[in-house]
């Protein structure tokens, strides 16, 4: 992958309104994780979103928990080289 490129087409907003949002996984019980992402102008954001259930000592509750991470630089070329697959399919000639 050509770094020093994909840096700055996504600083040039070339990878801008690309989102994606990721198949749900299972982790540690019952709760279930999905990442949302999405490419504005020079910074991507990714949200991981957890959903499932906690017992309040008389039921069941479901709750969602969503956390944001905003990468931009350097920090948004090692997310966009670890998943390449998403962003190859608009700008294949960096990849």
């Amino acid at each position: 992958m050509k770094r020093d490129e994909v840096l700055t087409a996504l600083k040039a907003g070339e990878f801008d309104g690309i989102s994606h949002t990721y198949q749900p996984y299972s982790g540690y019980g019952k709760n279930s994780h999905q990442k949302e992402m999405s490419v504005s102008y020079g910074s991507i954001e990714v949200t991981k979103i957890t959903t499932g259930k906690i017992f309040n000592g008389k039921e069941n509750e479901r709750f969602e928990d969503r956390t944001t991470e905003v990468l931009s630089d350097s920090e948004a070329v090692d997310f966009i080289e670890a998943h390449p697959y998403y962003f190859s399919q608009r700008t294949p000639d960096l990849f």
